[in-house]
């Protein structure tokens, strides 16, 4: 039985939490958060038998075999730091950190302290991405000419909140446009050539909007648009020299449509699989019973070549947080 920890208890660890159930053989034995109140009210409505308000206490709690960290963009550097050097592994939300240098720092601890680390980038576990990777690689739609995704909302423009926030890694870039560039970095199986990015920004110094342009080493063009002011069409379309795949709410996806010449090929989730948090648990649980330092998926690589990615667009558009000085 593989035990865990939930180092936050905010929205995205209630979901975890949630869709942890589906998986076998482990338990989240523990959470923390810094208001005990809080604590005790979401481990008393997930089950969860000890809840923490001292994070030392948390981490010197010795059952504790994995950390999910599911803190603001700007601490997940520095608690997975503390998390590995307490003998822990790590999965980790998304964006790994707040820049390249960052998620380097954690990587060595990790190699260090002999600890498995992965990124949280649940969307690449989810089986209707799966079955897209699939018909890729099928040759369904012919070579890869073009990916275009999206992933943009109307959020709470409250200047202290964790949107617009830029002490807590705010903005539209690192919050939801990691989606639409980890899904083409993945599908191209690599990293762009060049990047032409433009920006709007908040009173508050960080982007509301981003749309970028990118042209990968394989050929492949990309068009990405993030934003945190404007609802946009959230979807992913792969176009093909002989069709196209559409995914629609691509970043929690439970259904993909790939169009190959004159055949159509329809992918739904039962209603058991659809978006769940529990694939990438599951994948962390195998990967550490197989005693590996890192997922194939979602391999170190993997974490920071996007995290190079999206430096490389902050730096295009003039987004700076004060960890890049």
């Amino acid at each position: 039985m593989m035990k865990w920890g939930i180092y936050g208890a905010g929205g995205i660890a209630e979901a975890f939490a949630n869709d942890f159930k589906k998986v076998a053989g482990s338990e989240i034995i523990a959470a923390y958060a810094r208001k005990p109140e809080r604590s005790k009210l979401f481990c008393e409505k997930n089950g969860i038998e000890r809840f923490y308000f001292d994070e030392d206490a948390f981490f010197s709690d010795k059952d504790i075999e994995v950390v999910y960290i599911s803190t603001p963009h700007a601490l997940h550097a520095e608690v997975a730091i503390k998390a590995l050097k307490s003998g822990k592994h790590i999965l980790c939300e998304k964006p790994f950190a707040m820049n390249a240098d960052e998620a380097k720092r954690v990587m060595a601890v990790a190699r260090e302290e002999k600890r498995f680390v992965m990124e949280a980038l649940w969307t690449l576990f989810l089986p209707a991405i799966n079955k897209v990777m699939e018909w890729v690689k099928a040759d369904r739609i012919g070579t890869v000419k073009a990916v275009q995704a999206n992933f943009g909302f109307i959020g709470n423009n409250d200047p202290l909140g964790r949107l617009f926030n830029p002490d807590l890694g705010g903005g539209a870039l690192l919050d939801v446009g990691i989606y639409p560039v980890l899904i083409a970095n993945h599908i191209a199986q690599g990293t762009p050539i060049s990047i032409n990015a433009q920006a709007q920004f908040t009173e508050t110094g960080v982007d509301a909007s981003t749309f970028i342009t990118a042209k990968y080493a394989n050929g492949m063009l990309a068009l990405f648009g993030a934003s945190i002011e404007t609802n946009l069409i959230n979807h992913l379309v792969v176009y093909g020299e002989k069709g196209r795949i559409e995914v629609p709410l691509f970043w929690m996806a439970d259904e993909a449509t790939c169009y190959s010449q004159d055949d159509v090929e329809v992918f739904k989730c039962e209603e058991s699989q659809k978006h769940g948090y529990h694939y990438e648990a599951d994948a962390v649980c195998r990967a550490i019973g197989d005693g590996r330092m890192e997922n194939e998926t979602v391999s170190h690589r993997f974490t920071l070549e996007l995290m190079e990615t999206l430096d490389r667009i902050r730096a295009e558009v003039g987004l700076k947080y004060k960890q890049d000085r």
